[in-house]
C-alpha cells in the first residue's frame, strides 16, 4: 500500500488557482485544520518556525489526512536542506531569497532528479512509501521567492531558467528592500509584482503572492496572481481571538 500524497503541482495545473496558508507552529493537527476548512496547501515553514526533521515529517503525515498538499519553505537554497524536505514526502518546495539565474538554478538541480536535475536518489524514503512506490520529478512544485529589489531586475532572467512552476513575490520583504517597510501596498511593490507577474507571463511561470489581509489578496488576485498564501497560522489564531474578546465585551457592554 502507497502513501497518500496530494499534488499541489497536478492541482494547480487542474485549477488554475491553489489557496493556502504558512505553518510555523510545530503541530500536526495545524495542518489537519487548514485540509479540513478546504485550503490547497499548508506551507510547513522551516525559514521561520521552529520546526525540526521529525517535527515537518509529523506535519507532512497529516496532510494525507485531510486532503491537502504538504509544501515546506526551507531555511536556505541548498541541496541538503531540499533532499531533506522532498525525502520526507513535501510534495512542494518554497526557496526562500532567490536573487539571481544562477540561484533558480541551484534550486532545480537540486529539486530535480537526472537529468534536469542532480537531486540525490533513494528509492527507500518515506516519499517513495518506503520502497513502494516510485518518485519522480513531475509531482515537485518548485516556488522560488523573488523578495528583494535585486531579485526584481533580475525577474526576466531567473524565471528563464527551465523547471520552475511558481515565482513567488513576498510582498513583506520586498516593501522592506526598495525602503518601505510594511507598506505592502505602495505603489513601488505594486510595480514590482506586475513586472514579476510580466516575466512570469512570457515563460509559462504562475504568479504567486502572500497577503494577510482580505484587501491585500483582491489587490494580487487582480494582479493575476494564482498561487495564494493567505496568512499564517500563529497570525491567523491570534486575530481570531482578538475578535471573539471584542465582540463578547461589546456584549457585556450593551444595554439590557
Amino acid at each position: 500500500m502507497t502513501l497518500s500524497r496530494n499534488s499541489a503541482r497536478q492541482r494547480l495545473v487542474e485549477t488554475g488557482f491553489l489557496l493556502g496558508c504558512f505553518v510555523e507552529i510545530p503541530a500536526p493537527e495545524i495542518v489537519e485544520i487548514l485540509g479540513a476548512a478546504g485550503l490547497d496547501f499548508a506551507v510547513i515553514d522551516c525559514e521561520h518556525g521552529a520546526l525540526n526533521p521529525e517535527t515537518v515529517a509529523g506535519m507532512i503525515r497529516a496532510a494525507a489526512s485531510s486532503a491537502i498538499a504538504p509544501l515546506v519553505r526551507v531555511r536556505e537554497n541548498a541541496p541538503g536542506a531540499i533532499l531533506e524536505a522532498l525525502d520526507l514526502g513535501a510534495v512542494g518546495l518554497h526557496i526562500p531569497q532567490v536573487g539571481s539565474p544562477e540561484q533558480a538554478a541551484a534550486a532545480v538541480r537540486a529539486c530535480r532528479f537526472a537529468p534536469a536535475g542532480q537531486r540525490g536518489f533513494n528509492p527507500f524514503v518515506r516519499s517513495a512509501s518506503f520502497g513502494a512506490a516510485p518518485v519522480t520529478d513531475p509531482d515537485t512544485l518548485l516556488v522560488l521567492h523573488l523578495e528583494a529589489g535585486a531579485a526584481i531586475a533580475s525577474a526576466e532572467d531567473i524565471l528563464a531558467v527551465p523547471g520552475i512552476d511558481v515565482a513567488f513575490v513576498g510582498p513583506y520583504d520586498l516593501s522592506m528592500s526598495l525602503g518601505v517597510a510594511g507598506e505592502v501596498l505602495d505603489p513601488q511593490v505594486r510595480q514590482a509584482v506586475r513586472a514579476v507577474g510580466q516575466a512570469a507571463a512570457r515563460h509559462g511561470v504562475t504568479l504567486g503572492a502572500f497577503a494577510n489581509t482580505i484587501e491585500h489578496a483582491e489587490v494580487w488576485l487582480n494582479e493575476g496572481v494564482r498561487y495564494l498564501a493567505f496568512g499564517v497560522d500563529s497570525n491567523i489564531l491570534f486575530r481570531a481571538a482578538g475578535e471573539i474578546r471584542r465582540q463578547v465585551a461589546g456584549l457585556r457592554s450593551a444595554p439590557g
